[in-house]
């Protein structure tokens, strides 16, 4: 077991999380005020979806460096 199969482990599981968020997230609806006209296009980010946003983020960020770490070692 080499350095280069965790790393290709570690990306899988990185990987796996970042779809599981992704898909935790789901569609936002636009809610009860698009129905009158009303636009959900400025709505803020709070609590749990702040939260599931910004995990997102940091899986993506980890997910990319640990891609790019795995292709240098290999």
């Amino acid at each position: 077991m080499t350095l280069g199969f965790f790393m290709m482990l570690a990306t899988a599981v990185i990987a796996i999380a970042l779809i599981a968020v992704v898909v935790i997230q789901g569609q936002t609806g636009a809610g009860l005020g698009a129905v009158f006209g009303g636009s959900d296009i400025y709505r803020t980010r709070r609590g749990i979806d702040k939260t599931l946003w910004q995990i997102t983020y940091a899986l993506f960020a980890l997910f990319l460096v640990m891609s790019l770490v795995t292709v240098i070692i290999m």
